[in-house]
């Protein structure tokens, strides 16, 4: 099902869920500091999200065994089952039978079968427990258990066969959201499994559980755990082998002010639709994240001036300040390295790699002198500011030329056929809002091209949120594709509302780069081509 949804519908929803999630810290109360709280799914909002996004009708009354219902703009119907539990959760409840349990009694079945199990005849026993085999009795209940449920399961298509065609037409599915647990980074899943009649016929009774009063069968399809002591079914929704989508979780700073301030908010109906919307992927064509440019801007050669010996002035004063501190081995190593990396031209790739290896054994060294000093004087002539970065736009002249006005009017407007961009910084200008935190920061279109997105008061305040919060990146780490693939992130989406036409929506996503969504640009959007 999740894939014949529609995307903006799609998007609607996990908004709306990823949203209340991020507000999760203000409900966990044993959670550190240190330590990433569990995503809260709360599953009667999740159902009125659902409803609200996919135009869905509410099920779950008048005991059906569905939540909600949906017909698709082709005329196809679903009846859906919605739940939500951890992604490393166990079996899940999805029946229960209290009354038909007491008045059928059930629990004869359970006991016969308990007995079965612990009887060991004996020639001198005159025991009367019958000494049929455990499983038969386990069987017997199932069968009993499975006609119920299919049953039900019969009595809700007939309800919703009101809505078009027969019942038979129908199809039914679980749709469930699973949110990792604490201390890991936080993200919900999006599981779909078949929600189908239990096969009566290819019942199969599994190894007794420790608990008898319990067992477990399964179908061929799904494996079921009935408990008797609340008369309930369970499945096993094979967590991991279900997910269809996941949704990384920003956690909202400060909720406690949030919330303290919550009275201020107009409450009006949030256009949740974009009007426009752009996305890309992170890694370049050959599956790698740019060097020394974009989220690894730090990493470029150092731009410190060539002029009046400047950088031979700079190394001696460096070596001349840490004499009798430093050992002299460890000493004369750093200034070669200085030397090599600041006075040589590293024009080729070779060159530049051979720079970099320098810089890195020049890198090791400092750390491990355990000197912050020195750190701070070498690190800030060999590397650029730890914090630097830009959001990098790919092909993005052609980008602006096709839309001038998608970051503000005339903003992507270039001086005739040159790569100058028209308007002044102060006018190229807009807000930059980050999805789902909502927080947000004064951007503007800058470089050849209006290749880049920068924040305008301090790069560094773009860099500290996206490079150590987001990619949870040590100082001078580069980004790699590796991260990313362990992050779930490899692309970035702009959106545009009409409500708040001023403000650029930016949110980092996960694209599959073989489907790759309407709205994609740059080489991953020629892969719609290529099949």
């Amino acid at each position: 099902m999740w894939e014949l949804l529609n995307d903006n519908d799609k998007d609607n929803y996990r908004l709306l869920m990823t949203n209340f999630a991020s507000l999760s810290e203000a409900f966990s109360q044993k959670a550190s500091d240190e330590e990433a709280v569990a995503p809260i799914v709360n599953s009667k909002f999740q159902e009125t999200a659902f409803q609200k996004a996919f135009n869905a009708v509410a099920e779950d009354i008048a005991n059906t065994s569905f939540d909600v219902s949906i017909n698709l703009s082709d005329g196809q119907k679903f009846l859906v089952g919605i739940k939500s539990f951890g992604i490393t959760s166990g079996d899940q409840k999805i029946a229960q039978f209290k009354a038909i349990s007491r008045e059928d009694n059930w629990d004869s079945l359970i006991n016969k079968a308990i007995a079965n199990l612990r009887y060991i005849p004996r020639e001198d026993s005159d025991n009367d427990v019958d000494p049929k085999n455990y499983e038969e009795h386990y069987l017997a209940l199932a069968q009993k258990i499975a006609e119920v449920r299919n049953d039900r399961i019969a009595s809700s298509k007939a309800l919703a066969k009101g809505f078009d065609g027969s019942a038979d037409d129908i199809e039914m599915i679980y749709h469930v959201l699973m949110p990792t647990k604490k201390g890991t980074t936080p993200k919900i899943y999006v599981g779909e499994t078949d929600y189908v009649p239990i096969d009566i016929e290819n019942i199969k009774i599994l190894d007794p559980m420790n608990k008898p009063q319990n067992f477990k069968f399964t179908d061929g399809i799904h494996v079921y755990k009935y408990t008797s002591a609340d008369s309930q079914l369970l499945m096993a929704f094979n967590n991991r082998e279900i997910v269809v989508d996941s949704w990384e979780v920003e956690y909202v700073d400060n909720v406690f002010k949030f919330f303290q301030n919550l009275h201020m908010y107009a409450f009006e109906e949030v256009d949740v639709q974009p009007t426009e919307s752009v996305s890309w992927m992170i890694p370049n064509v050959n599956g790698k994240v740019e060097e020394n440019s974009g989220y690894n801007a730090f990493d470029g050669g150092p731009k410190m001036s060539k002029q009046d010996n400047y950088r031979e002035r700079r190394i001696k004063k460096i070596i001349q300040k840490f004499q009798g501190i430093i050992p002299i081995t460890e000493l004369n190593f750093i200034r070669q390295a200085l030397e090599f990396i600041l006075l040589s031209d590293h024009k080729s790739a070779d060159e530049k790699a051979e720079m970099k290896k320098k810089r890195s054994e020049l890198k090791d060294l400092v750390i491990y002198l355990g000197n912050d000093e020195l750190k701070k004087d070498i690190f800030s002539i060999v590397y650029r500011p730890v914090s630097e970065m830009y959001i990098p736009i790919p092909n993005s002249k052609t980008f602006h030329l096709e839309n001038p006005d998608f970051f503000g009017k005339s903003i992507g407007t270039f001086k005739g056929n040159s790569s100058k961009l028209a308007l002044p910084k102060e006018e190229r200008t807009f807000t930059l809002e980050f999805l789902p935190s909502g927080n947000q920061i004064e951007a503007y279109i800058n470089q050849d091209n209006g290749k880049s997105i920068q924040s305008i008061a301090n790069q560094g305040i773009l860099g500290e949120w996206i490079l150590r919060e987001v990619f949870q990146l040590e100082e001078y780490e580069p980004l790699t594709v590796k991260r990313l693939n362990e992050l779930g992130i490899n692309a970035v989406r702009l959106s545009k509302y009409e409500k708040n036409p001023e403000v650029i929506y930016f949110e980092f996503i996960w694209i599959d780069e073989h489907k790759p969504p309407k709205d994609a640009i740059g080489w991953v959007s020629n892969v719609n081509h290529e099949s």
